[in-house]
C-alpha cells in the first residue's frame, strides 16, 4: 500500500535526533494551530460574556446629559475700585480658572438643591434609596455585635451628601483661548437634566450678583470708617501748619528767600576777587619777605614792578635816553655838554625809577594786609548770609512738608468722598460677570450606558480572555500531543498515530477493529505501525516485538491486537499476553476463563501446545492462571527458553506487557525482543513521567524503536500534517467500487 512508505526506516537502538526548533521564534502556524484547538471554547466563552454583558447593559438605567453654554466677562480693575479693595483681579486666565471653580463650589450646588428640592430625589439623596438586599451582609457593625454611631444633625447631613452627589453629577469643560464655559448635568431624568444645568448657571449669576452687593455694602462701611480718618488728619494737618506760620512770622517766605540768595551771591563773587587779588599780593609779600631780592635787578623783576604803568613810561624814556646817548657816542666826546647833559639825565631817570621801585614794593605790603583784612570781612559777611539762607531754606522745607500732608489728605478725602457718592448712588444698580448663550433643552437619547461600544468592547475582551486562557492552557499543558512534541521532547522516532474514536462506536470490538472494513482510517494507521515495525527488523527471520506504555489505559493492548492481526495477513502471527497483573487479551478475544496460558506455561502445569488458541487468524496466549511472583517468572530461564520456542514456529510475536511506570516487567521483556513499541496517549500523561519511564527502558539499554501516539484527534494535523482526511478518501472510493 502507498501508505505503508510514508515513514522512513527508524534506527534500531538509540532513535534519529530530529531537528531542533528555535524556543525564541514565534510559530504563527502554531498559534493559529491553538486557536483552532479551542476554538469552540473560545466561540462559547465569548458568546457567554457577550450574551451576559447585554442582558446587564438592557438593565441599566440610562442617563441624560444636558448641556448649558455660559460666558463669563472679564472686568477690568477700577482705581479706588471695590475690586481693588478686596485684591481682585478682573483680568487673565487667573480670573477665568478661579470662575471655574466657583461654578463647582458648595455654595452654588446648594442653591441649586434648595431650588429643585434635590433633598427629596432618590437619586441624590441615597437615604431615600432602597435598601439593597447585601447591605446587612456587609455592614461590618453587624459582624462584632456593634451599633452604627447615630447622627445628630441629620438635616446637615442629608444637605451634604445631596451636594456631594450632585457635584458628581455636574462637570465643567471649558472652552480653550474663550470665555465660554460648558456646564453638563447629567441625571437618570431628561428634565431634571437640563433644570440641573440651568439652574447652575442661574445659581452662578445670582452668587456673583449677592457677593458683589456684599462686597460693595462692606466696601461702604469701610470707606465711611476711613473718610472720617482722613478728616480728622486732614483737620490737624491744616491747623499744624497755620500755627507753624503764625510762630515763624512767615508770611512771603519766597521773597525773603530770593533776597538773601541774592545778597549771598553778590558777597561770594566780591570774596572770589578779593581772594584772586589777595592771592597775587600775598605771592609777591612772599617772595619780598624771602630776602632772595638782593639787588635792584631782583627787584625790578617782580610782576608787580613789571606791570606798573610808571615803571613801564620811565623805562621807556631810560631806553630812549641810551639810544640818544649811544647815538651821540659816535659823534662826541665823552666831556661833551650834549653827552654830560644826557647822562645826567639817564642817571635822573634810573634814580626815579629805583624811587619808584621802593614805593611800589612799600604798596604792595600795604595792599597785602588790605586785602587780608578785605577777604576776612566778606568770608564773615558770607557766611553770616549762608546762615541766613540755610535758616530760611529749613523753614521753607517744614512749611512745605505741612502744606504736603494737607493736601495728601485732602486728595485722598476728596477721593473717598466721591467714591461713597458713587457706590451710594448705584449700590442697587449691580451687572453681572456672565450670560446664559445656550440653555440646556430636555435631551432625547441618554449618554451613557453606550450599550453597543459596550457589548463591543465585552466581546473584544471576552475574545482576548479566552485566547488568553487557551495560550495559558496550552503553555501548561505538559503532556505529549502531537508527533513533534515526541520527537522535540523524546527525541525518537514516531512509528505511527492512531485516531480517536468513537466510544460508542469502539466499544466491545477495539481489540479487533483493524478486520472491521468500515473504519478505513484506523486500518490504514495499523498498517503504517506494521510498515515501520517491519522496516526495523527486515534483517531478522523470526520478529519479536514487545509494546507497552507509560500507564495503564493508554491503548497499549488494544494496539498489541490490531497490530498483531495485521501482521498476521502477512505471516504466521502470535500474541503473547505478558501483563501478568492484569491480563486483557484473553478477555479481548473472548478465550474461556480459566483457561491454562503464559502463567501456567512458566510454571510447567501445562505445555505449549495446551496454552496456544486460535482467533481471527492469529494465536494468542492469554495470561492464564494469576500468579503470585510475576516479575520472577518473566525474568526466569523457563521465560527465555519458552520465546526461543516460540521464535521457531512464529514469523511474528507480539508480547503485550504492563506499564513501565507501574511495575519493571516490561524491563524484564524487553531483552529477549528485536524492538519495542512504546505507547502514548495523546494529551493525557505527564511529560516528565513519560520522560522518566523512557529513561528507565533506555537505561535498561531495551530496543526502543519507536512511538505509537494514540487516541489523537482526527481533526487536529500534526507537525508533519497525519491527518484522517487521507483514510476518509480511501474509505470514499472502496465504497464507490
Amino acid at each position: 500500500m502507498s501508505s505503508d512508505t510514508q515513514l522512513a526506516m527508524p534506527g534500531q537502538g538509540s532513535p534519529n535526533p530530529a531537528p531542533q526548533q528555535d524556543d525564541d521564534v514565534i510559530s504563527l502556524r502554531e498559534i493559529f494551530h491553538v486557536l483552532t484547538t479551542h476554538k469552540w471554547a473560545i466561540i462559547g466563552f465569548t458568546l457567554a460574556v457577550t450574551l451576559i454583558t447585554t442582558l446587564i447593559v438592557f438593565k441599566l438605567t440610562p442617563i441624560y446629559q444636558a448641556t448649558t453654554v455660559l460666558q463669563i466677562e472679564q472686568e477690568q480693575a477700577k482705581v479706588v475700585s471695590i475690586e481693588e479693595v478686596y485684591g481682585i483681579d478682573g483680568g487673565g486666565d487667573s480670573y477665568l480658572n478661579t470662575q471655574f471653580e466657583v461654578l463647582k463650589s458648595r455654595s452654588v450646588l446648594e442653591k441649586v438643591v434648595e431650588k429643585l428640592n434635590l433633598t427629596q430625589n432618590p437619586e441624590f439623596n441615597t437615604s431615600l434609596q432602597e435598601t439593597a438586599w447585601y447591605a446587612n451582609y456587609i455592614n461590618w457593625h453587624s459582624w462584632f455585635g456593634l451599633e452604627a454611631p447615630v447622627e445628630e444633625d441629620v438635616e446637615d447631613i442629608t444637605l451634604r451628601d445631596t451636594i456631594n452627589t450632585l457635584s458628581e453629577h455636574i462637570s465643567i469643560a471649558p472652552v480653550k483661548k474663550t470665555q465660554v464655559v460648558r456646564i453638563h448635568a447629567t441625571s437618570e431624568s431628561a428634565k431634571l437634566a437640563a433644570k440641573i444645568a440651568n439652574a447652575v448657571a442661574d445659581a452662578y449669576i445670582e452668587s456673583y450678583m449677592e457677593s458683589k452687593l456684599s462686597l460693595t455694602l462692606n466696601a461702604t462701611s469701610w470707606m465711611q470708617g476711613r473718610l472720617t480718618e482722613l478728616s480728622d488728619k486732614l483737620r490737624v494737618a491744616e491747623k499744624n501748619l497755620q500755627a507753624y506760620r503764625e510762630q515763624e512770622n512767615l508770611v512771603d517766605l519766597e521773597g525773603v528767600l530770593t533776597l538773601s540768595s541774592n545778597e549771598l551771591k553778590a558777597l561770594t563773587t566780591e570774596l572770589v576777587q578779593v581772594r584772586r587779588k589777595l592771592a597775587i599780593s600775598e605771592t609777591i609779600y612772599k617772595r619780598i619777605q624771602s630776602g632772595k631780592l638782593r639787588t635792584a635787578e631782583d627787584y625790578e623783576s617782580l610782576q608787580a614792578v613789571l606791570s606798573h604803568p610808571l615803571i613801564q613810561e620811565l623805562k621807556q624814556e631810560q631806553a630812549k635816553i641810551e639810544r640818544q646817548i649811544s647815538d651821540m657816542s659816535r659823534r662826541y666826546g665823552p666831556k661833551h655838554p650834549k653827552m654830560r647833559s644826557a647822562r645826567s639825565e639817564l642817571a635822573s631817570i634810573q634814580q626815579n625809577i629805583k624811587m619808584q621801585i621802593r614805593n611800589i614794593v612799600q604798596g604792595v605790603e600795604r595792599d597785602y594786609e588790605n586785602d587780608k583784612a578785605n577777604e576776612r570781612s566778606l568770608s564773615r559777611q558770607v557766611a553770616t548770609a549762608k546762615a541766613k539762607v540755610q535758616e530760611i531754606n529749613r523753614s521753607q522745607f517744614k512749611l512745605r512738608a505741612l502744606e504736603r500732608e494737607v493736601r495728601t489728605n485732602k486728595d485722598l478725602y476728596d477721593a473717598f468722598f466721591k467714591r461713597i457718592q458713587e457706590t451710594s448712588a448705584t449700590s442697587d444698580l449691580q451687572t453681572a460677570n456672565a450670560r446664559v448663550v445656550d440653555k440646556a433643552f430636555t435631551p432625547e437619547k441618554p449618554v451613557k450606558p453606550k450599550k453597543s461600544l459596550i457589548i463591543a468592547l465585552a466581546a473584544i475582551l471576552g475574545l482576548m480572555i479566552s485566547c488568553g486562557i487557551a495560550f495559558l492552557l496550552e503553555m501548561l499543558n505538559n503532556t505529549i500531543r502531537s508527533t513533534r512534541d515526541i520527537e522535540d521532547k523524546l527525541n525518537l522516532p514516531v512509528l505511527g498515530i492512531l485516531p480517536k474514536l468513537n466510544p460508542k462506536q469502539a466499544t466491545g470490538r477495539m481489540h479487533n477493529l483493524f478486520m472491521d472494513k468500515n473504519e478505513h482510517g484506523f486500518g490504514e494507521a495499523v498498517r503504517t505501525i506494521r510498515t515501520s515495525v517491519n522496516l526495523t527488523a527486515m534483517d531478522k527471520e523470526h520478529r519479536l516485538f514487545a509494546i507497552t506504555s507509560t500507564m495503564p489505559g493508554e491503548g497499549k493492548s488494544s494496539t498489541a491486537s490490531n497490530l498483531a492481526l495485521s501482521l498476521g495477513q502477512l505471516g504466521k502471527t502470535l500474541l503473547v499476553d505478558c501483563d501478568l497483573r492484569r491480563p486483557t487479551v484473553g478477555k479481548n478475544f473472548s478465550i474461556k476463563g480459566g483457561s491454562v496460558g503464559l502463567a501456567n506455561l512458566l510454571a510447567d502445569t501445562a505445555t505449549t501446545d495446551e496454552c496456544i488458541h486460535h482467533a481471527d487468524g492469529i494465536d494468542l496466549i492469554p495470561c492464564g492462571m494469576l500468579p503470585p511472583n510475576p516479575q520472577e517468572l518473566l525474568a526466569s530461564e523457563k521465560f527465555v527458553a519458552v520465546i526461543e520456542e516460540l521464535k521457531q514456529h512464529y514469523d511474528y510475536i507480539i508480547l503485550d506487557c504492563p506499564p513501565v511506570q507501574s511495575v519493571s516487567d516490561a524491563l524484564m521483556v524487553s531483552r529477549l525482543c528485536d524492538g519495542l513499541l512504546y505507547v502514548i496517549e495523546a494529551g493525557r500523561g505527564q511529560l516528565s513521567a513519560i520522560q522518566n519511564s523512557v529513561g528507565r527502558l533506555l537505561q535498561a539499554r531495551a530496543p526502543l524503536t519507536g512511538v505509537v501516539l494514540n487516541k489523537i484527534d482526527p481533526t487536529r494535523k500534526d507537525a508533519y500534517g497525519y491527518s484522517q482526511g487521507y483514510y476518509d478518501y480511501e474509505g470514499y472510493h472502496s465504497k464507490e467500487a
